[in-house]
C-alpha cells in the first residue's frame, strides 16, 4: 500500500467512526427526548382527566338538567286549526270584533 492509500483509509475510517458516533449520539438524544415527551404527555392527560372530573362535579346539576331535558320530548307547535279553536291562543280572538 502506498502512503496516500494509507492516509485515505485512515480518513475513511475516521469518517465512519465520526458518522457512527453521530448516529449513536442522535439516537440516544432521541430516546431521551421521547421519554420526556411521553412523561409530559402522561402528566397532561392526568391533569386533563382531573380537570374534566372537577368540571363534571361542578356542573353536575346542569348536566342532570340537560339529560332530563333530552329525555323529555319537545312539544310540537300547534297547527292552524288547533290555534283557531284554542281559547288560550291569541289567534282564537283575532277575528272577534269588539264594540267600544
Amino acid at each position: 500500500m502506498t502512503e496516500l492509500q494509507k492516509i485515505f483509509l485512515l480518513g475513511v475510517c475516521v469518517y465512519y467512526v465520526f458518522k457512527g458516533s453521530l448516529y449513536v449520539t442522535l439516537y440516544v438524544a432521541l430516546i431521551i427526548v421521547e421519554r420526556h415527551a411521553r412523561l409530559r404527555h402522561k402528566k397532561i392527560k392526568m391533569m386533563l382527566r382531573k380537570k374534566r372530573a372537577d368540571e363534571q362535579e361542578r356542573w353536575k346539576v346542569a348536566y342532570n338538567l340537560y339529560e332530563k331535558q333530552k329525555d323529555n320530548p319537545a312539544t310540537k307547535p300547534l297547527g292552524l286549526s288547533e290555534l283557531v279553536t284554542n281559547p288560550n291562543s291569541f289567534t282564537a280572538y283575532s277575528n272577534a270584533k269588539y264594540c267600544l
